[in-house]
């Protein structure tokens, strides 16, 4: 059973061709990175998905519904919810308040300690998101994601800017996650994309150049050439 079905996406910003007729489907319970040069198309895929950008052509399924032409609230109520790279929060406020007010809006808020418990972040509950160190924040983030009540969910860069501790915290949890959720994940971090995936679309220059398991992709001649530089 499909839980996402991409068909024909196309966006152009001018001339420039950003995403070039895109298609591919996502079965319930994988776990698929997207990866692929700076340019490739990736980001601005995921933003005609989440409907962050309109498309000039094709349609987007969603766990059956064709969600195409809705606005991104209702496509995060039917459980398609995305992170960024940059963590976007409230830095003044506690970590527990940053997460209630996720809580509140999909009425949630009785979730926040069990959240925080499954991420490892109970104990910073009780300080200002500005006063816990980077990878705190990005598990936050997560944490807000997950009291949505997501059944997939999108994730830009989830190690990007993080250290060695930090990343092995993330792919742990995100590890734990994907037996319960579908996970698409965005990540220029090639050992935690080998380490957390079952399946890797390569993009570049708008267009998927090869799809398969880690192992395939690894060996590609062609995703070593354009992206893996021949490792």
């Amino acid at each position: 059973m499909e839980i996402l079905r991409v068909e024909n996406i196309t966006k152009r910003f001018g001339r420039f061709v950003a995403v070039d007729n895109v298609s591919f489907t996502i079965s319930k319970g994988e776990t698929v990175a997207i990866i692929g040069p700076n340019g490739a198309g990736k980001t601005t895929l995921v933003n005609v998905i989440t409907k962050k950008l309109e498309p000039d052509g094709g349609r987007v399924f969603f766990d059956g519904i064709d969600i195409t032409r809705l606005p991104p609230q209702k496509i995060s109520r039917l459980g398609l919810i995305r992170t960024f790279q940059v963590v976007n929060l409230f830095p003044v406020l506690k970590v527990r308040e940053n997460l209630a007010l996720a809580g509140l809006r999909a009425g949630t808020t009785g979730e926040v300690e069990s959240v925080a418990e499954i991420l490892g972040i109970k104990r910073y509950l009780d300080k200002r998101l500005v006063e816990v160190p980077l990878g705190v924040q990005k598990l936050v983030e997560l944490g807000i994601s997950l009291l949505l009540k997501p059944k997939m969910l999108i994730l830009d860069e989830p190690v990007a800017g993080l250290g060695a501790e930090d990343r092995f915290n993330m792919v742990k949890v995100l590890l734990e996650l994907k037996k319960s959720l579908n996970l698409i994940v965005i990540e220029h971090d090639m050992d935690v994309v080998f380490t957390l995936v079952d399946r890797i679309i390569v993009m570049d220059k708008g267009r998927i150049i090869a799809d398969g398991k880690p192992e395939n992709i690894r060996e590609n001649k062609l995703v070593k050439e354009i992206y893996l530089g021949g490792e």
